[in-house]
């Protein structure tokens, strides 16, 4: 009707520009860098703009700015494009299907939590997800523990070397304690949070880890994800936060074929297999523990 020659390869293509496009969006939504596309959006709106009227200088100008602009862009917003790249590097797509045979202690954790709140101990664990987080451990001192509250609380007393640091879990193990974590710079962050917390939102700015904090002057417990400190009001909110991140995904029969498929060639190849045919260490695919904790008993129903 007007003309235009639409195939099925246009639609693809305009809608994978658009899902980028959205993609986008969605990942810098209530960030700084957010404030920073409406403005390149404005400008390029004024780029248009000045082709369209035919103003030399000003289509000059901005034609000269494009290559300062997007180096600024790269510079400013590293943390931003970081996590943008980790969030595409643990596509199931990329990664496959991850199982562990082992699954996070929940209650353990949370045990911990409130010990560590009634005592006004600070203390700061990162719970690793799918990515990496083995350059954190390697700045730590190497633990490789199971998971319990006498050992956590021990790390986090006053008079421990380790105690400034963070401890750094992965499935069930307690991998390294005293590690050193990025400091977030965004200016997004209260003045008022002190470095356990400015160190919280810098890991998981920079990955996809839940990290978990207890503030040594009001004995607050919060969880801190993507950047973002949610303060807990009740243990029973808090574990089911843990379930629901934590728990174990069946395979989809994609992710099935996908790791036998690796899994021949890796024996082909003479290397160790996944979690169809043996042990691959470190995965990263964690479970909870499913059992009920009651906020307002001392022990835990088991």
């Amino acid at each position: 009707m007007l003309g235009l020659n639409i195939t099925w390869h246009s639609i693809v293509d305009i809608c994978a520009v658009w899902f980028i496009i959205y993609q986008i969006l969605l990942l810098l939504r209530g960030s700084r860098a957010f404030q920073m596309v409406v403005g390149i959006l404005v400008f390029l709106f004024i780029y248009l703009f000045s082709r369209l009227l035919k103003l030399d200088t000003l289509n000059w100008m901005i034609t000269s700015f494009w290559s300062q602009l997007i180096l600024a862009v790269l510079i400013l917003f590293q943390p931003e494009i970081r996590r943008a790249l980790a969030r595409v590097g643990k596509s199931p797509l990329l990664l496959g299907f991850r199982l562990s045979e082992t699954s996070l202690d929940i209650d353990e954790i949370l045990k911990t939590l409130q010990t560590l709140s009634k005592r006004g101990m600070g203390a700061i664990i990162v719970l690793e997800r799918n990515n990496d987080l083995s350059d954190v451990v390697e700045v730590g001192t190497t633990i490789d523990a199971t998971i319990s509250q006498e050992l956590l609380t021990s790390i986090f007393l006053s008079y421990s070397p380790l105690h400034d640091g963070a401890v750094i879990i992965r499935q069930n193990r307690i991998l390294a304690a005293g590690c050193f974590l990025p400091i977030s710079l965004s200016g997004d962050v209260s003045r008022h949070l002190g470095t356990r917390h400015r160190a919280a939102i810098g890991i998981t700015e920079e990955t996809d880890a839940l990290a978990l904090v207890v503030s040594e002057e009001t004995g607050q417990i919060s969880h801190v994800i993507a950047g973002r400190i949610h303060p807990m009001a009740n243990m029973t909110d808090l574990r089911s936060i843990l379930v629901r991140l934590f728990r174990k995904q069946q395979p989809s029969r994609l992710a099935i074929r996908a790791a036998l498929f690796r899994q021949k060639v890796e024996q082909k190849m003479g290397g160790k297999t996944d979690s169809y045919g043996g042990k691959r260490p470190y995965s990263k695919q964690i479970a909870p523990q499913d059992r009920y904790l009651d906020p307002e008993k001392k022990d835990l129903e088991k």
